[in-house]
Parts: structure tokens; C-alpha cells; sequence
């Protein structure tokens, strides 16, 4: 019988339950033992029974969070905190210091630099720092900004028009130059309004489209040996649904090897993050988006062969493997479908239920 070793936490999983799945092969790959607790503030995600162990945490604005998070830490003493939420990422690694923390205390806590990641969540300071570091990316400005953009790039072609602070392609639209103005105005009534924040089209950013197709990019870095390049996946997107990659193809990686070096240097990188880059013709890459995380086109380079998952129990667990781990095929095309579990039942699902939306 194996002896167990320390549990790992998947925080925020929601939908992911493929994530779990491959933590479950990759433990039993390397021989261990080790228990998956899911960390959810709904007790009827389709993720939150799908663990070994399920833990209710208040939403990450609740200001019992933390208090209950370190409660977990205590109760279960995990060697991997691992979340797939954009903004409970900001309460780890910004609004907090609960991540440098956790990794006092022995924990790995994959992701950015507290600068990178509040970059990471600001569209527009996120294309400032790629260009300070040399990294292609498209101009950028705020919504009430749109004539400075215009008298630069000029009229024609097609403009994004999204959320500054968005996920998902929050506010997303695509138009022409003659419809940018009332893109930006439908954009913005449907922000999610910041403290402090006096322009609503301030929280909204333009650029021009890209030229080229779109990727889907995964950087990954060591977790012992932050900013240090392990590995690049690469994928080009087929069919989007919600924000999220929904067919994709995967391709060479040797396009975007470049950006990725010096993203993972100036982020401080630990782990995988995900981008989205337009590769043109000339076989320029433009990065217009980082996902410090997961990022839902993982998938497409896990079932072509790619094993981060692997990756870091090796890394956490101090166990060699070889390199197959980031070596995938190209070619592959994969698309996404649903599937549906039951998470609860009898009269305290609809307890559940009510407070989980209570809560939201």
C-alpha cells in the first residue's frame, strides 16, 4: 500500500473537473497517495463533490476569507494551493499576501509576480508592461480615449472593443470605425464598476484586431525555480464559445517561444499561465491577453500529450521524470462538450442552492 503523502487544493474549479482527473492520473503515475481537496464557496459546483475531500470558503470579497483559507491550510497542510479564478487570484497575490505566505510556509502557490498578476487584470497596464519588456502587442487605450487611437492607426479595418478589468470577453464587441462610439458606450453600461472609478468608459480599452489568426498559448515555469522557461504549448482557435476556446488545433510552439522567454522572466513566473497571441502572416506574434492560470484551452494540448499536471507533482514532490511531459502532437484537433453530474440532493440541495446564490 502506498503511504499517503500531502494533500493538494484545487481552489475555484467550478467546471473543471478534467483538472482533477488529471491530478488523480498524474498522482498515479509517480505513486503517490495524496488526497485532491476541492476549495469552493458553492457546495453544488460541479467540481465541489468531485474531490477527495470538499472545503466551503467564503466568496474571496467576504472578509472571513482568509481567516477560513489558512483554517484549511492548518486543517490540511497541502503541498499545492492551486486556483483557477482570476479574481481570487488578486485576493492571493494582491489584495492580500496570502500567497507569499503560503510559500513560507512550504506551500506552492503557482502563478505571477503580485505586479504582473495586478497587470494581468488591468487590459491597459497589461500592454504597457509588454511593451516595456519588447513584447509585441496592439495599442491600447481607454474608451474615452478613442480619438488619440484613431489619429494613430487610423480609420479603417476593425477595433475590440472589451472590459478593462473584464474575464471571459466581459463587454466584448468588434466593429468598424463608424460604430466604435456606440460599442463603447453599450460596453460600459455593463461594467463591473470599480471603487474609485469615475469614468465608466475609463473602465473600458480599444485596440485594433490584430492581424492573423488567434492562439492559445500555455507558458509554463519551474515552480521551485521561478521565471526559468520549462515549456510552451500552442494552439490555434477554431471556435470560441463564452470567452472560452471551444475547437482548436495544436501547432508548433516555436512562434511564440520568444514573447513566452521574456514573459516568464519579467513575471516572475511560477507554473502555467495562458495567453492569447495573433501570429500574422510574416509570423509576427502580437500577445493580447494573459490568463495568469488554467486557461480553458489547456485541454487541447493535454489530450494531444502534454502532462503539466505530471509536471508539477515533480516539481512539488522532488520526483524526476523525463521531458515527455511537454512534448504533444501537432495536428490534433479536439472540441469541447457538456456533460451534467448531480452535486446534491433532497431538501438541503435547496438550502445549499439558496445560499450559494445568496452568496454570489
Amino acid at each position: 500500500m502506498r503511504a499517503e503523502s500531502a494533500p493538494i487544493v484545487i481552489g475555484s474549479a467550478g467546471r473543471r473537473l478534467y483538472l482533477i482527473d488529471w491530478f488523480r492520473t498524474a498522482l498515479e503515475k509517480v505513486g503517490l497517495n495524496s488526497r485532491i481537496i476541492i476549495a469552493e464557496n458553492d457546495p453544488t459546483s460541479a467540481a465541489a463533490s468531485y474531490g477527495d475531500e470538499m472545503r466551503l470558503l467564503p466568496p474571496y470579497t467576504d472578509p472571513t476569507y482568509t481567516e477560513e483559507l489558512l483554517r484549511l491550510v492548518d486543517d490540511f497542510e497541502p503541498k499545492l494551493f492551486l486556483s483557477a479564478n482570476d479574481y481570487e487570484l488578486m485576493q492571493l497575490h494582491v489584495d492580500t499576501n496570502i500567497a507569499a505566505g503560503l510559500r513560507e510556509r512550504g506551500i506552492f502557490v503557482p502563478g505571477v509576480s503580485p505586479a504582473w498578476q495586478k497587470g494581468c487584470a488591468d487590459k491597459l497596464h497589461m500592454s504597457r508592461m509588454l511593451e516595456d519588456i519588447g513584447v509585441r502587442t496592439p495599442m491600447t487605450v481607454t474608451g474615452s480615449e478613442q480619438d488619440r487611437l484613431l489619429d494613430t492607426v487610423g480609420s479603417s479595418g476593425e477595433f475590440v472593443v472589451k472590459h478593462r478589468f473584464g474575464s471571459r470577453s466581459s463587454g466584448l464587441a468588434v466593429v468598424t470605425a463608424n460604430r466604435l462610439q456606440d460599442a463603447i458606450i453599450s460596453s460600459a453600461k455593463s461594467v463591473r464598476r470599480r471603487e474609485g472609478s469615475t469614468d465608466t468608459l475609463d473602465e473600458v480599452i480599444v485596440q485594433p484586431c490584430a492581424p492573423g489568426s488567434e492562439y492559445g498559448v500555455d507558458i509554463v515555469s519551474s515552480l521551485v525555480d521561478e521565471g526559468s522557461l520549462s515549456g510552451v504549448f500552442a494552439r490555434r482557435k477554431l471556435r470560441m464559445r463564452a470567452g472560452e476556446t471551444d475547437k482548436a488545433v495544436t501547432v508548433d510552439p516555436a512562434p511564440f517561444a520568444d514573447a513566452a522567454a521574456k514573459i516568464a522572466h519579467a513575471a516572475e513566473l511560477s507554473g502555467l499561465i495562458d495567453l492569447d497571441i495573433f501570429l500574422d502572416d510574416a509570423g509576427a506574434a502580437s500577445v493580447i491577453d494573459i490568463n495568469p492560470r488554467f486557461g480553458g484551452g489547456y485541454p487541447f494540448v493535454h489530450l494531444a500529450g502534454a502532462d503539466v499536471p505530471l509536471y508539477y507533482l515533480s516539481q512539488i514532490f522532488g520526483i524526476a521524470i523525463d521531458a515527455s511531459w511537454r512534448h504533444y502532437e501537432y495536428g490534433v484537433v479536439a472540441a469541447k462538450y457538456q456533460e451534467t453530474r448531480v452535486t446534491a440532493h433532497g431538501q438541503q440541495s435547496s438550502d445549499m442552492t439558496r445560499d450559494a446564490v445568496e452568496v454570489a
